[in-house]
């Protein structure tokens, strides 16, 4: 899995294949086809590994069920933690890069995406409001597109800064997008 995942980062889905995975594992490619059946099968299982992010947000620790602006501390910091941290940002660069290359992968993505997200607002503090869903896919895409442009894209001054900063400008707007006081605005009216 480390293999494929360093190989999908360094590469892209596209430009990765079984046999580059294999030696790079330093197995013989049969096994890779009987514990994986094909690539997209090691992009499945990379997906729902315990190097994805995603089986984080299944489940809030119980002292955050009812936390409000605390919640969004810890998400912000459980999320952006697997980024900051070298031991999985290859594998969450390879899941997303895979996962934005092509229609498979991208279905596979956004169904583990949806999943935890439903999971994540089944389970906040704001679990009982009508658009709970809506605002945990708001936040979700809020956390995504930070980490893309700081981790992937290394936009400035987004990547020079010290993590503790970052969060610090992060969870306030990622407050915000989980509030249930503010609500949609209406329709523009010419």
């Amino acid at each position: 899995m480390e293999s494929a995942l360093h190989l999908f980062a360094e590469h892209g889905y596209a430009r990765t294949t079984i046999r580059a995975i294999a030696e790079a594992a330093q197995v013989d490619p049969a096994l890779v086809h009987h514990f994986f059946d094909n690539k997209e099968g090691v992009f499945d299982a990379a997906v729902n590994s315990p190097l994805s992010v995603s089986s984080v947000f299944d489940e809030l620790p119980p002292d955050m069920a009812d936390a409000g602006t605390a919640e969004a501390a810890w998400l912000a910091r459980a999320y952006l933690s697997f980024w900051e941290s070298e031991e999985t940002r290859y594998g969450m660069t390879a899941i997303y890069r895979a996962g934005l290359a092509d229609s498979a992968t991208s279905e596979r993505l956004r169904a583990r995406v949806e999943e935890s997200t439903k999971n994540w607002a089944a389970n906040s503090g704001y679990r009982d409001h009508p658009d709970a869903e809506t605002r945990a896919a708001l936040a979700s895409g809020h956390l995504v597109g930070l980490a893309l442009m700081r981790y992937v894209l290394k936009v400035h001054p987004l990547a020079e800064m010290d993590f503790e900063e970052f969060l610090a400008w992060v969870v306030p707007a990622l407050e915000l997008r989980l509030s249930t006081e503010l609500e949609p605005r209406g329709a523009q009216k010419d």
